[in-house]
């Protein structure tokens, strides 16, 4: 019973870490804005960038791969087990995109993955990342290069021979990432139809 609530305990305090949002507390601090209300409206480094340039994006995007790099280290660091740190990853990318706080208005989660997963899984992270500089070079899209990057890598996680538990919690991650870029993905999809129907 113990360990139940203390792996609920880590998975919350992920959640809450995750739901700390750095765009909209420094875009508060320095402007006394919403960065909800400008730009793309998205709560996240991208959108920082907009708003208070490079620096902005630098500082954002850091705190965001942090927090989601602190949910599973303290899980470890603690001796919980692969399992807790797997759903804390999963956990603070699902506080990063719907914060509490914030009346589940939040960042798109792309930061606070790669941050999670790189302490979760170095070689899924790895993977990712060298997937998403191909599909850039090729299509020169930041945006669609990423989302097709986390969707090409959970296809191709199996070939690495990772476990059942990595596979899954990067799976969840992808859907979670997905789910926030859900415009996104209509549109491309919206896109292709019409592409198809010519």
């Amino acid at each position: 019973m113990e360990g139940v609530m203390l792996a609920w305990l880590w998975i919350i305090l992920a959640y809450i870490l995750g739901s700390l949002n750095g765009a909209y507390y420094l875009t508060k601090w320095k402007h006394g804005i919403d960065i909800r209300t400008t730009g793309s409206g998205n709560a996240g480094a991208t959108n920082a960038g907009r708003s208070m340039g490079k620096k902005g994006f630098l500082l954002v995007l850091i705190f965001d791969l942090a927090k989601g790099m602190l949910a599973v280290l303290l899980v470890r660091w603690s001796g919980g087990t692969e399992v807790i740190a797997g759903l804390s990853a999963a956990a603070a990318v699902l506080g990063h995109i719907f914060p509490i706080q914030l009346r589940f208005r939040g960042g798109k989660g792309i930061a606070v993955s790669l941050g999670a997963l790189v302490i979760f899984s170095f070689q899924a992270t790895f993977l990712l990342l060298a997937v998403f500089l191909c599909i850039y070079l090729f299509f020169r899209r930041f945006s669609a290069s990423g989302l097709l990057a986390y969707v090409s890598t959970a296809a191709l996680l199996p070939f690495l021979r990772l476990d059942v538990l990595t596979i899954a919690v990067y799976v969840v991650v992808t859907v979670l990432v997905l789910a926030a870029h859900h415009t996104h993905v209509k549109a491309a999809w919206n896109y292709l139809l019409l592409r198809n129907e010519r």
